[in-house]
């Protein structure tokens, strides 16, 4: 096999290669002679002479067999040379720190450090990073101690205390010899001079520098450990002066807490988090002439973000692990802060209750961040599991709470509590982002299930008598006057406002046609809704659509309602399945869920203060339980010869009367058959030019049922 050329190779594999050869070398020139090609092309990456290239080759080698810092000892025992011929090399080991490519691992106990795994030196975390995705590595000036390689070397300590999960002596000691070392840096000098006699502070301070210069934050995937290690080496009433803002490095003005957008891999979704970070004046302050490199000017907030900020400060109040009443108070200071805010003021004007109000600034940040709020956890931060709790559970499950009630939030009930959600109504959605508010509404339903008053066609049909008479009253009914009017009497009388309609009867005889008319009318929008999507394919499913219709009506209502439209209809078409007699739980699941279904479709239909048709072919099968749920039942029959006449004078205007009398008499033809009729006229005409003759007209009549000897109306009598 053809040797590779070391410039094709990566610099990994250079290193795989090298270990490989190296164990038990004694570091004879022969064998650096013989790698002498990888030795330099490791060396030129890495920024060192070839013997360094060796040793950083065995401890990045080390590291990766046995997970821990490698001592000199192992070291010179890979290599097979003596231990004592090791510190020849020590200047090697001083090079390969100083460029930071490697770092050296104390253990707190001297007399345990020669044999502490935790000992000894580890190839840094970016050069790991660097050669394995084979990118450069970042070198740092090591002609003088440059600001970036000083505040390099307090971030490396302060991540070290926390793989020590500890801050001891030796850390105090390093931070005083830093302060030596370095006593002639600007920003050492300027902290210095804020706080000569306070170490805590200059602690805190050297911290969000190196954060600021190194380009990290507070919660960095990086250095995810700081929040908790100002803890270690900060009293606990300092620790909660900087939670509270009121210590001396917020009234200097030299820190600030923003919130910010973050990637949370727990919860597989981005979040905010307080973050502490210095601020833009504190830039200024303590890095003087350097200010400029890293200071970022703030940008003048809008009340928005300012809002967003305060909903989140909220949030982790709301969060906190105290009794309800201490929470309740921290709440209350903190409405009072932000009470200038037009978000909150317009809040404070409303006549919630404090616990109502708190409860919607949580759902709000939420939402805000793009989360929907879970019912339960939400009271559940609020009021624990007390009585509280539960009164308050019950209230918006059964939607009688002020925020329900007032229209601020809507609850999404699911059959399992815990799932049931919480999302913002357009009301507070208006509140929150005013005239631009529409484009974070929800749309109530599918725009394709909606059909609009005006872009119905207006037609013309025919009834018999008496069922002319019925939609006539179902017209006056449904005018918008009568239609509330009627309601008002109703709830009065504490009974159900809802009008629900049944149309039932024959196959084309207009019952829908009929329904898309009364729309036009009363000019009312229609939610249309296919039967053959509640029959989903999941089980369990089928049930969630179905409320999810009645939620989308609801929703459609009260958008119609805002924009003063009168209120719409929600039409099941062809119902059959639906509202059939339920089956016999012991035929299976599917049994139990279409009966299921039926239990939610009258439940539903009992508490509907809007307007619903059904309309359906067989009627002889309808369960009973809906026959009360009916406020008006009509029934269809098939048009009488005179209705058959018109219907066909309606649709072919050019036949002569005795043509459409024929017509009528012969064929026992529903509306709906009369029209595939006069549509393939249309296209005789099309093709031909001209209109079909009555007799061409009669045989496309003929073939228009599947059952020949029913296309003709039966004379005399007829033997079984």
């Amino acid at each position: 096999m053809a040797n590779v050329n070391t410039k094709e190779k990566s610099i990994l594999q250079i290193i795989i290669d090298l270990s490989e050869k190296l164990q038990g070398c004694k570091l004879e020139e022969e064998f650096l002679k013989e790698e002498k090609e990888n030795l330099e092309h490791l060396a030129n990456y890495l920024n060192v002479d070839e013997t360094s290239a060796v040793f950083f080759t065995v401890i990045f080698y080390l590291q990766m067999q046995e997970s821990s810092a490698s001592s000199l000892a192992e070291i010179a025992d890979f290599l097979e040379i003596p231990h004592i011929s090791i510190l020849i090399y020590s200047q090697n080991f001083s090079l390969l720190q100083k460029k930071f490519l490697i770092e050296q691992k104390k253990s707190d106990s001297r007399l345990a450090r020669r044999n502490d795994r935790n000992s000894g030196y580890e190839v840094t975390e970016p050069v790991v990073e660097s050669i394995v995705e084979g990118t450069p590595i970042i070198q740092i000036e090591e002609s003088k101690d440059t600001t970036d390689k000083i505040f390099m070397n307090f971030f490396n300590l302060f991540k070290n205390c926390l793989r020590n999960s500890c801050v001891d002596e030796d850390f105090y000691r390093t931070i005083a010899t830093y302060e030596r070392k370095y006593d002639q840096d600007e920003i050492m000098v300027n902290i210095k001079k804020e706080f000569p006699e306070d170490q805590e502070s200059r602690i805190i301070l050297y911290l969000l520098s190196s954060l600021c210069i190194c380009g990290k934050n507070l919660m960095d995937e990086d250095s995810d450990f700081f929040s908790d290690i100002i803890g270690m080496f900060v009293k606990y009433t300092r620790a909660k002066r900087l939670r509270e803002k009121t210590d001396v490095l917020y009234e200097k003005n030299l820190i600030k807490t923003s919130f910010e957008q973050i990637s949370n891999d727990y919860r597989r979704r981005d979040c905010y988090a307080s973050i502490l970070k210095l601020s833009y004046e504190g830039v200024k302050k303590l890095f003087g002439s350097q200010a400029e490199k890293y200071a970022e000017e703030e940008d003048q907030k809008s009340n928005l973000e300012i809002t967003i900020d305060a909903l989140h400060e909220f949030a982790m109040t709301y969060e906190k692990r105290m009794s309800h009443l201490l929470k309740k108070r921290e709440l209350s200071s903190l409405e009072e802060k932000f009470a200038e805010l037009p978000f909150f003021k317009k809040i404070l004007k409303t006549k919630l209750e404090a616990q109502d109000r708190f409860f919607l600034y949580d759902c709000t940040k939420d939402f805000l961040d793009g989360n929907e709020s879970c019912l339960c956890s939400t009271l559940s931060d609020l009021y624990a599991k007390t009585n509280a709790y539960f009164t308050n559970l019950r209230k918006m499950l059964d939607e009688k709470d002020a925020l329900s009630t007032n229209g601020f939030i809507e609850i999404e009930k699911n059959d399992v509590v815990e799932r049931t959600t919480v999302t913002l109504s357009d009301r507070t959605i208006e509140l929150i982002y005013g005239k631009n508010a529409d484009l974070y509404k929800k749309k109530p339903i599918c725009n394709k299930n909606i059909l609009e008053p005006e872009k119905l066609k207006e037609k013309q049909l025919f009834y018999s008598e008496k069922v002319q008479k019925q939609i006539d009253m179902l017209e006056e009914s449904l005018s918008q006057k009568n239609l509330v009017a009627m309601q008002k009497r109703l709830e009065k009388k504490g009974l159900s406002k809802g009008v629900a309609v049944l149309l039932y009867g024959a196959p084309g005889t207009g019952k829908t046609e009929t329904v898309y008319q009364l729309a036009k009318k009363t000019n009312r929008k229609i939610l249309h809704v296919d039967i053959s999507e509640s029959k989903s394919m999941w089980f369990g499913e089928s049930e969630k659509i179905v409320k999810k219709i009645f939620t989308n009506y609801r929703k459609l209502c009260q958008d119609s309602e805002r924009h003063l439209e009168n209120t719409p209809i929600l039409l099941f078409n062809e119902a059959d399945a639906l509202i059939s007699k339920r089956k016999d739980v012991t035929q299976g699941n599917c049994a139990q869920t279409e009966n299921a279904i039926q239990n939610i479709l009258l439940e539903e239909m009992e508490k509907l203060d809007g307007i619903i048709f059904a309309t359906t072919n067989l009627c002889n099968n309808m369960d009973k339980a809906f026959e009360r749920r009916f406020l008006f039942k009509v029934e269809y029959e098939k048009p009488s010869l005179e209705a058959r006449k018109k219907i066909w004078g309606s649709k072919l205007p050019e036949l002569c009367d005795s043509d459409l009398e024929k017509l009528a008499d012969r064929f026992d033809f529903s509306g709906g058959e009369i029209d595939n009729i006069v549509r393939k006229c249309e296209m005789t005409e099309i093709i031909k030019g001209t209109l079909p003759s009555y007799d061409e007209i009669a045989e496309l009549c003929e073939n228009e049922r599947l059952d020949k000897e029913e296309n003709e109306c039966r004379v005399g009598f007829c033997f079984s």
